[in-house]
């Protein structure tokens, strides 16, 4: 039997006896976070590993500036794109409004200023070694782009260096398919613990919210990124998701683009025929920068509690939203439960009470299954653009992968 199917049945089943044992299925917590530890165990090493071979093996300098250049702007754009997603439907859907909630007398209300260059300071490494205990991935990749551009410039004495950290991400792949042979089981366990506490009658009322942020996820998913893979990279759209089916069911049932990451990896490479070193570098960058999926969960939550307490956003006060809904995207891990932790730092920017994060927090999981599918497709179309305009991708493989026949 094929993984993905074992892993769907994991996730049937977990659904089932989440709904049948209720509250609890909260005694299957353990497996499911023990799960997600091991998967996200090997996202540091891995996004290290991949992102110096893959930088090292691009050693025209010329070519690396251009796929970095084209990787950050086709992120940049089409996280903006899903942010403006977000807002038309929850402005169209109204989830908040009729709620009436009154901002509380001692609420924390938002600041107007977000100190950009601490986040900007933040982002380089004084002790690397800390950021690799830390689990800082933002850090991680600055210092990986300086050491694999200094392996370049070192030339052969650089070379035991490059060696040791091919070795390094074999050996991490490799471990990958041990890990994975526990994905059905984890799921089962994260699904039944899920559906067991969240239950049918607390979500009725947020079915809006949920509403919003699944249809703007499915346009980004299916139109925006279809229109990429067809207008940008002159592809067919079917056997992109046939080649990616692995990476969709995890990274929906796990709700983590990080612990998706290993399995990316090989679903684009072996699967959609895109060379180890773009893919390595791309997927890499993205599984921490480029989150569409977050940032429209950011902009739906923000109008929902606007709404909810019957606060107006001013043009201005959007624009920011915008903004700071493309900085935290880019500043979140790709980890369950970092939504709700940015979350705080678009609303203190905005001007929202912050205990309007409790409105959202009890849906937060649900929300973030779907987001965490675009967050990881996200990343595979810009592999799939950059590998068509580099000539880096196998088209043959890439065919491979359809069910049928198909001009789409």
């Amino acid at each position: 039997m094929k993984s993905w199917v074992k892993i769907l049945i994991g996730l049937i089943a977990g659904i089932f006896f989440g709904l049948i044992l209720g509250p609890r299925a909260e005694i299957f917590v353990i497996f499911g976070k023990a799960f997600i530890n091991l998967m996200t165990m090997l996202v540091i090493l891995i996004i290290f590993s991949s992102l110096v071979v893959g930088i090292c093996h691009i050693n025209d300098p010329k070519r690396l500036g251009r796929i970095g250049l084209r990787t950050i702007g086709f992120y940049v754009i089409t996280t903006v794109i899903a942010i403006v997603i977000g807002l038309i439907f929850a402005y169209l859907l109204k989830p908040g409004v009729g709620l009436s909630l009154h901002v509380p007398l001692n609420a924390e209300v938002a600041a107007t200023e977000i100190e950009l260059s601490d986040f900007f300071l933040s982002l380089i490494p004084s002790n690397p070694f800390a950021s690799f205990s830390e689990g800082n991935v933002l850090q991680v990749i600055i210092f990986s782009v300086f050491l694999a551009v200094s392996i370049i410039f070192a030339g052969e004495k650089g070379k035991p260096l490059l060696n040791l950290l091919e070795s390094v991400a074999n050996t991490m792949h490799k471990l990958t398919h041990f890990v994975m042979i526990l994905a059905p089981y984890g799921i089962f366990a994260l699904m039944a613990s899920t559906v067991g506490s969240v239950g049918l009658k607390v979500i009725l009322p947020l079915v809006k919210f949920l509403a919003c942020n699944y249809v703007a996820c499915f346009i980004q998913l299916f139109l925006v990124f279809g229109l990429c893979l067809r207008l940008l990279a002159g592809l067919k759209i079917i056997p992109f998701f046939k080649g990616m089916k692995d990476a969709i069911v995890l990274s929906f049932t796990t709700s983590s683009s990080s612990a998706t990451l290993p399995v990316s990896l090989e679903c684009t490479q072996k699967h959609l025929g895109i060379s180890e070193d773009v893919s390595g570098f791309v997927l890499s960058l993205g599984s921490t920068i480029n989150m569409n999926g977050a940032s429209i969960g950011q902009a739906v939550s923000a109008i929902f509690i606007a709404q909810a307490y019957g606060i107006t956003l001013t043009w201005v006060k959007i624009l920011m939203l915008i903004l700071v809904s493309l900085f935290s995207a880019i500043g979140a891990a790709g980890i369950p439960g970092t939504g709700l932790i940015m979350l705080s730092l678009v609303l203190n920017v905005i001007g929202l009470p912050l205990e309007g994060i409790a409105l959202v927090a009890g849906v937060d999981r649900l929300r973030e299954m779907v987001s965490a599918v675009v967050n990881v497709m996200g990343d595979a179309i810009a592999a799939v653009f950059v590998a068509k305009k580099e000539k880096m991708i196998n088209e043959k493989i890439y065919y491979k992968a359809t069910w049928m026949d198909s001009d789409i």
